[in-house]
């Protein structure tokens, strides 16, 4: 994938970063696989929601950019954190197509329009 991701960690619980930050680069190979030309750049961060509690709770949070200006923020929270990667790299995707499904809508209805107009002169 050529998005550049910023990849923050923000827990003391979390032994091996590099592990999480390659099965964070593969989830989202997945997820945006299909709309990387239109992905500009992604920033995920993970943090441990309990704090130096050391909790079982993590949370990631997934922001794109669009290259035309748009953001798309998502999160998951479970007991770990591989299991937040999936569950917010799963609702990116879904998001992200349902942005672009809006857009796509948008922009036919706006064709519509201007035909019926041109129709009715």
């Amino acid at each position: 994938m050529d998005v550049p991701i910023d990849f923050v960690v923000r827990s003391a619980s979390v032994t091996d970063p590099d592990t999480l930050r390659t099965y964070v680069e593969r989830r989202l190979d997945f997820a945006l696989r299909r709309f990387e030309h239109r992905s500009h750049r992604v920033m995920v961060r993970l943090g441990d929601i309990n704090g130096p509690r050391r909790g079982v709770d993590s949370r990631c949070s997934i922001t794109l950019e669009l290259r035309d200006g748009r953001r798309i923020d998502v999160e998951g929270i479970t007991a770990w954190p591989f299991a937040s990667i999936t569950l917010a790299a799963k609702r990116l995707n879904e998001g992200l197509r349902r942005e672009l499904e809006r857009a796509q809508c948008s922009a036919r209805g706006r064709r519509q329009s201007s035909f019926q107009g041109l129709a009715e002169k």
